[in-house]
């Protein structure tokens, strides 16, 4: 009976603290992840051309002391999906991040 007890403590004792995990992680910046689900959701509602369909890109983005992001650059062989992205992408609609950071997002579009 007492090793369930202590058994049940510590379960206890785990659960609470993945929960307070959970919780601090959802009131900071996430980073990477954060800004990439933003982009995720802003080219979602755009139409893909087909030229760009199967096309791989790595954007750098960084947040400038008042809060703005700034596009450092755009690697990619297409240059429709260039031109795709610096039209798609709406760099005043993204929430805040870290400044002075850079950020390298990888973005492939798929088939």
């Amino acid at each position: 009976m007492k090793k369930v007890k202590i058994i049940l403590i510590a379960f206890l004792t785990f659960g609470i603290g993945t929960v307070t995990a959970h919780d601090k992680e959802s009131n900071e910046d996430k980073g990477t992840k954060w800004i990439t689900a933003q982009i995720h959701d802003m080219l979602a509602d755009e139409d893909i051309p087909n030229q760009i369909r199967g096309a791989k890109a790595e954007i750098k983005i960084a947040v400038a002391e008042d809060g703005m992001y700034r596009l450092l650059s755009i690697k990619s062989n297409n240059g429709h999906l260039k031109e795709f992205l610096k039209n798609g992408i709406d760099f005043k609609s993204l929430e805040p991040g870290n400044t002075d950071l850079v950020y390298v997002i990888p973005i492939e579009i798929a088939e």
